[in-house]
């Protein structure tokens, strides 16, 4: 669905992943989070870009591959880093790539053709513009299917629960990109959360996920005229 902008009105906007971090936060933390996505937060910059992009490119034809995902988490070792903040970093990208290694066989998308997507697509839901991203998109022609294989690194304690509310975001992304012969599959759709070595398939999401989301996108469309820049 396109949304074309009201002049003078700026619809909410927010990313997936820190909509399932908002539909269990505290009300001080949601502003905060706004407040973030409104006017931008430099410290919510990409820290998992290099973990991030060794598992992506550990993936071949079929299956991640251990060998590829050992070799980048040694030249991630071995890259000099000048501050503690790059030396914690750095410690938490290999600690990612450990623990996605533990679950490695579990992870494996779907049989398919696997296309590799790093840039974030923006749907409309209640008014609300979330950014999505699939990051492995698999399709196959035979069984005329499309599945999502996300990856997701937090050490929040509500992970596991903002995974399932960011499954119902790829639910949502999916269904707009069925096309005649080729169904979105939410069963074979999956988020892998790496810290607690979980994989999430989109069969097991409860009911109660969808209720928690559309109450969070109406309490954004609420509060979002009313965040306010901070000033230092």
């Amino acid at each position: 669905m396109i949304q074309i902008a009201t002049p003078g009105l700026e619809p909410p906007r927010i990313s997936s992943n820190q909509l399932g971090e908002f539909v269990f936060a505290s009300e001080k933390k949601r502003l905060s989070i706004l407040r973030g996505q409104k006017f931008g937060n430099r410290i919510a910059a990409p820290y998992y870009i290099p973990a991030n992009s060794a598992i992506l490119h550990s993936l071949g034809k079929t299956h991640f591959s251990a060998d590829v995902l050992d070799a980048a988490a040694e030249a991630i070792a071995a890259k000099k880093v000048e501050t503690p903040y790059q030396l914690h970093q750095r410690a938490n990208n290999l600690a990612v790539l450990e623990h996605f290694g533990c679950i490695i066989e579990q992870c494996n998308p779907p049989a398919g053709v696997h296309r590799i997507v790093r840039r974030n697509a923006t749907i409309e839901i209640d008014g609300v513009m979330v950014s999505v991203l699939p990051e492995i998109v698999t399709e196959n022609p035979e069984e005329r299917f499309i599945a999502f294989t996300k990856l997701r690194f937090s050490k929040s304690k509500v992970s596991l629960d903002a995974c399932e509310i960011i499954l119902l975001l790829l639910h949502h992304y999916g269904q707009r990109q069925s096309r005649a012969g080729m169904e979105f599959d939410f069963g074979r759709t999956k988020i892998i959360d790496c810290f607690s070595k979980t994989v999430i398939h989109g069969h097991s999401i409860g009911r109660h996920r969808d209720q928690q989301l559309h109450r969070a996108l109406a309490e954004i469309r609420r509060l979002w005229p009313h965040v306010e820049q901070k000033l230092n």
